[in-house]
């Protein structure tokens, strides 16, 4: 049984709230481990990640996360004495543990963990309310409840952990829109897979109407130079970001964020004509986060460099 939000542990860690309600939890702020790379706290609302490469063998308090937490194993395997509220009637047990590796918790369960040599990987730590947006719609209910896991295998999780892991090593070009909608996956993923309610969703057969299409091109359009908001975009719909993702795909043959790049590669295009502006500050005009964001999505968009594009 988990325990109830209202009444944790009373010997467990418990993982303090963000001073910043905008910014996404964070593994570190319950365990001082020093991460080797972590996203910006600002950029991302939902989701945070961070890398870790740890030297020694290690272990960890007993902890009890206010958010969704998963931790995934990378490269050489270890030997993790782990225990989990709701698993194994919270007895301490001992698994090998691979690269892909994983373990689930849910918020408000006590778990702790041991490793006997050194290991890298990255920790994914998701809001509560990044699961409760889209568990109305896919679950048909106004409370969530993942159940605990023991350590597992996912390459869904594995793919999308390691999806924002790359973003963040290429500094961050796919924004907070890319974030955001990797996020949005994975919970969606989490729900119909770790949930201890049955899937109800109601399936969105069609695109968006014309209306609803409208608003967002235009929203996108006239925030183009911006970071923009998966979110913000759901809410201009009136959906759950989830079922906007789907039906967007079916109006407009792209995901929100492809489109969004291709729209800013043609922006780029007549800025660079226009040649009042360098590479670099069109750039900055059209959203790319920097110079050679615009140059990779230019060139595979296109086929030619910005450089040649402009001289052509």
């Amino acid at each position: 049984m988990s325990r109830s939000p209202s009444n944790p542990p009373s010997d467990s860690k418990q993982s303090q709230p963000c001073e910043n309600p905008d910014s996404p939890p964070r593994y570190s702020d319950q365990l001082a481990l020093p991460a080797t790379l972590a996203n910006d706290e600002t950029e991302w609302s939902s989701v945070s990640l961070e890398y870790y490469h740890l030297p020694q063998p290690g272990e960890t308090p007993e902890l009890c996360f206010d958010h969704y937490a998963i931790a995934v194993t990378l490269g050489q395997g270890f030997q993790l004495d782990w225990k989990i509220d709701g698993v194994a009637k919270g007895r301490l047990q001992r698994q090998m543990l691979f690269h892909g590796g994983m373990t689930l918790v849910p918020m408000q369960h006590a778990h702790s963990g041991a490793w006997n040599q050194p290991h890298e990987g990255f920790a994914i730590s998701l809001k509560p309310e990044l699961l409760t947006r889209n568990a109305a719609e896919l679950l048909a209910v106004d409370q969530v409840e993942l159940l605990p896991q023991k350590p597992l295998y996912d390459p869904f999780i594995l793919q999308v952990g390691l999806a924002l892991k790359a973003d963040l090593e290429s500094r961050r070009p796919g924004g907070r829109l890319y974030a955001e909608t990797m996020a949005t996956a994975l919970a969606v993923h989490l729900l119909r897979n770790y949930s201890a309610h049955t899937h109800k969703s109601v399936n969105y057969l069609g695109g968006l109407s014309t209306t609803q299409l409208k608003r967002v091109i235009d929203y996108i359009n006239d925030h183009l130079e911006q970071e923009l908001s998966l979110e913000k975009m759901a809410a201009i719909a009136q959906l759950s970001s989830y079922h906007f993702c789907r039906s967007f795909k079916r109006s407009m043959g792209l995901t929100p964020h492809q489109y969004v790049i291709q729209q800013r590669v043609e922006r780029a295009k007549v800025l660079l004509k226009d040649q009042k502006m360098g590479i670099s500050e069109v750039a900055t005009a059209c959203g790319f986060s920097h110079q050679s964001h615009l140059n990779r999505h230019f060139k595979r968009l296109t086929g030619v460099t910005p450089n040649f594009f402009s001289k052509s």
